[in-house]
């Protein structure tokens, strides 16, 4: 699998067609995953290709100057390939009402990475739990604020966005 992996890796490119990744899609014989996707042009591209699911990143943390939030470019992606795809965000989830906002502007699911490793470098599995336990204790507290039994009722209509 490690050397399946290093393959792709080396393979897949930001400018290849949707022909070039659904080759590699049918190569891999697996689900695809196709992370770093801000636009509903690279979006569409993945879902022809027969990705199952896209991320929705800029790789962490607005590093190029103007660079979109994940959840500033969500919406649009959401509105062109949801459906076709699962939608997958990674950035900007901090907290459980980050996690909220997200599923609320159409996301299927969320990454946390940076913001978990200092509570793993301080105390490993138990740093960990301790973290999501603060996160989903806060994702349940804004559900129960905003009327939400269940992640299926999340929706736009919760989320305010100051335009």
């Amino acid at each position: 699998v490690e050397t399946f992996m290093k393959e792709m890796r080396a393979l897949i490119r930001a400018d290849m067609t949707a022909e070039q990744l659904r080759e590699l899609c049918e190569y891999a014989e697996m689900p695809v995953i196709i992370k770093g996707v801000m636009t509903v042009q690279g979006a569409a591209k993945a879902a022809d290709a027969g990705a199952a699911a896209i991320v929705v990143s800029n790789h962490g943390g607005r590093v190029l100057a103007g660079a979109a939030a994940t959840a500033e470019v969500l919406p649009e992606i959401v509105e062109a390939v949801g459906g076709r795809v699962k939608i997958i965000v990674d950035g900007g989830i901090r907290s459980g009402v980050d996690v909220f906002k997200a599923i609320g502007l159409g996301a299927d699911a969320v990454l946390i990475g940076r913001p978990v490793v200092p509570f793993i470098y301080a105390e490993g599995e138990e740093g960990f739990k301790v973290y999501m336990d603060r996160i989903v204790s806060q994702l349940r507290d804004t559900m129960n604020m905003c009327g939400t039994p269940t992640l299926a009722d999340i929706g736009e209509d919760n989320i305010f966005i100051a335009k």
